[in-house]
């Protein structure tokens, strides 16, 4: 039901003109305005946000917490822009309550204030009513539905797209054009009979108009469903869009199935966008990682490593090779690899330390103008990690700047416990009694096969893609399958039929070294990799075929050259 503007009183505290709910008002002003001497005497305020022009803080008042937003951006052009078309805070004070009286669940705003001089707006607040127990909803899916048992967790999560869907319909049946439609901007709680409500939140950007038609429905529909494409299966989408055209009956839509086949396109599509948007995220300071630069070098670090373990690194990042109990892994002209154990937060965590230099002295001088084989692997590991592509979880990467050459550089990962490369545990279970060695092969084969299907259909290659650079890890009766030596990774506009079967080339000539390998496995392999894709986009005989040809293509060349096909 839509309800009327609440009432506000208006008032000048301090240098700021305030307009705040009348229940507010002494909770949150006193003669110089916000009481912040106060709120700091007594600890309750605490600083969430502080970027250049823009800081949040969350300030607890007794049995009610406020979110406290400041846009402090200055300049002439700010001021000015903030006189002709308001404030972020008071376009979100203004749409919040819009909302509200239009029925949907939204924050509850108290009050907005302004700085103001010669005409112009120097200064906007607002202030924002937290909602009590809720979880933004990313973060409710990882801390909250994640650990819950299997059970519980498909009952739950079965409600939360259920009142995600009619929340969503309710939204757009309202006309609300939020303008940042996107999970962070949705919270979630759950109520005494353990069902999610859903609240919004950061409406800053909101337009109002009568009930969305369906080309704008469709384009948050595919925001939404672009940052979740990776977490949900089709059958969960299925059931989205079944409840939200329920919830709008009115709505003129083409067929069903053109529907829902060109959601998931344009999902597909926009999730790739969001990926390529956040790559560069790991190579710069943010609430994720860290870059520290000095006379000693250049550290990227885990927002997690503790700090004095991130100077050490940066001092003397060849300390790990060198440390009494390292375990040696690889050695060879450009790459020493071992595997040792750091403490981070009072627990041993085992690593692996690689020390990476130039091959030729070619390749030296090119390494003088892009970035260091450590920070690429950095690089490409996070950016992997982001498409849900498994892979050791990149912890640090540092390029000393003192004169040596060849160059070189540091990365340290998360170590993958009880696996082997695709060579060792093939002829590791190559023994085993035929009936137990396919059984277990043929698990093998369909992980690895959505591994690679993934990569690619994310477009990911890896132009040494053999079994060698592939871990295989056995958890009980189930298989995982991991991706490494990431010196060969790219991340494409557009990947072809060409690369795709080039790179599966590359993993069949090396897996010829295992004779009891058989075509069923091969396929079995192929049908779990086709399944990443779209509908009709991989002809598995085709691929068959020229997979085949190329990887014997790929043989003979390396017979002749007289070198072993692993």
């Amino acid at each position: 039901m839509a309800s009327s503007f609440p009432p506000v009183v208006s008032m000048r505290r301090g240098p700021c003109r305030w307009t705040v709910l009348p229940d507010w008002a002494e909770r949150l002003l006193d003669d110089e305005g916000l009481r912040w001497a106060q709120w700091r005497a007594e600890g309750a305020a605490h600083q969430v946000k502080d970027r250049a022009g823009r800081a949040v803080w969350r300030v607890r008042l007794g049995d009610r917490t406020v979110f406290i937003k400041h846009d402090r951006r200055p300049g002439l052009f700010r001021a000015i822009a903030r006189r002709v078309r308001g404030g972020a805070a008071l376009r979100e004070w203004r749409a919040g309550l819009e909302a509200l009286r239009r029925g949907l669940p939204a924050a509850q705003p108290v009050a907005h204030g302004q700085r103001s001089a010669a005409g112009l707006v120097w200064e906007d607040y607002g202030v924002i009513e937290a909602v009590p127990d809720a979880l933004g909803l990313d973060e409710f899916v990882r801390r909250v539905l994640g650990p819950l048992p299997p059970r519980q967790q498909s009952v739950l999560q079965r409600r939360l797209l259920t009142a995600l869907a009619r929340l969503v319909a309710q939204i757009h049946e309202a006309g609300v054009h939020h303008g940042d439609f996107h999970a962070g901007n949705m919270l979630v709680r759950l109520d005494e009979d353990g069902r999610p409500r859903i609240h919004l939140i950061d409406l800053a950007g909101a337009r109002f108009s009568a009930p969305l038609p369906w080309r704008a429905s469709r384009r948050d529909l595919v925001v939404l469903l672009g940052e979740w494409f990776d977490r949900t299966t089709i059958a969960q989408r299925w059931r989205f869009w079944r409840i939200y055209r329920a919830a709008r009956p009115n709505l003129a839509v083409p067929e069903r199935e053109d529907v829902v086949r060109q959601l998931d396109v344009f999902a597909r599509r926009h999730s790739r966008g969001i990926d390529w948007g956040r790559d560069r995220r790991s190579l710069r300071t943010n609430r994720d990682f860290i870059r520290l630069r000095d006379r000693r070098g250049t550290l990227h670090a885990a927002r997690d490593l503790p700090e004095a373990l991130r100077r050490r690194l940066l001092d003397a990042p060849g300390r790990l090779l060198r440390h009494p109990e390292a375990e040696p892994v690889k050695i060879s002209r450009s790459t020493v690899l071992v595997r040792a154990t750091m403490r981070v937060h009072g627990q041993s965590v085992r690593v692996a330390c690689k020390r990476c230099r130039s091959r030729t002295a070619w390749k030296a001088f090119c390494g003088l103008f892009r970035r260091s084989r450590a920070v690429r692997g950095w690089y490409w590991g996070h950016a992997l990690l982001a498409r849900r592509i498994a892979t050791a979880r990149p912890l640090a990467a540092c390029e000393p700047t003192r004169p040596r050459w060849p160059r070189e550089s540091y990365l340290v990962t998360e170590w993958i416990d009880d696996a082997d490369n695709a060579h060792l545990w093939g002829w590791r279970i190559a023994d085993l009694p035929p009936s137990q060695r396919l059984r277990r092969a043929a698990r093998a084969a369909t992980e690895l096969g959505r591994l690679l299907g993934r990569m690619h259909d994310r477009r990911v290659s890896h132009r040494d893609l053999k079994a060698a650079n592939l871990l295989v890890q056995e958890q009980g009766d189930g298989v995982r399958a991991y991706l490494v030596d990431l010196d060969g990774v790219r991340i494409h506009r557009w990947l072809g039929r060409r690369r795709r079967a080039a790179d599966l080339a590359r993993l069949a000539a090396s897996l010829a070294a295992h004779p009891w390998v058989t075509p069923a496995i091969c396929w079995r392999f192929l049908r779990a990799y086709s399944a990443e894709f779209p509908r009709g986009v991989i002809d598995l005989k085709a691929l068959w075929r020229a997979v085949a040809r190329r990887a014997a293509r790929l043989a003979r060349r390396k017979r002749r050259q007289g070198k072993d096909v692993l």
